[in-house]
């Protein structure tokens, strides 16, 4: 299951041409993680990092861009997680403009206390929230 979020491209996330620039790209993609999170499982990244004291930072991260994102064009970012592991989590991201491909990404991200910096395990609650969202081909891969 995939959750898609709107994000419009601003002025500030452009070039001087109007052309996306990819770190403000990517920041978008990361607010598209936050709004996953919170239909996924539940919670915003207020109450995650405050409440819970868990960060989710990104570790690995792979992105082709296929066309340019400009301004005031409304991005469609779908966010489909692909594998979980004890403390990690694999999603797909997918950015389209109007149905028009615009980049594609995998992302990996670790739920860690953000005091220690240390890896954290995915809490049961949460953990089957997102395993009900992967492709039963993937559910292999999910450490339980």
């Amino acid at each position: 299951m995939t959750v898609i979020s709107h994000q419009r491209v601003r002025m500030g996330d452009c070039d001087t041409a109007g052309i996306g620039y990819f770190p403000r790209l990517l920041a978008l993609v990361d607010n598209a993680v936050e709004d996953w999170l919170v239909r996924t499982v539940g919670i915003d990244r207020a109450n995650m990092l405050l409440g819970h004291g868990l960060g989710l930072p990104t570790v690995d991260l792979k992105v082709e861009f296929t066309a340019p994102c400009r301004l005031g064009e409304i991005l469609d970012v779908e966010i489909a997680p692909i594998r979980l592991g004890t403390t990690s989590i694999e999603l797909a991201v997918s950015v389209c403009v109007a149905g028009a491909e615009r980049f594609t990404g995998k992302l990996v991200q670790v739920l860690m206390i953000l005091v220690t910096g240390v890896a954290h395990p995915w809490p049961t609650d949460w953990r089957r929230s997102i395993v009900a969202q992967i492709a039963p081909s993937n559910h292999e891969d999910c450490v339980q």
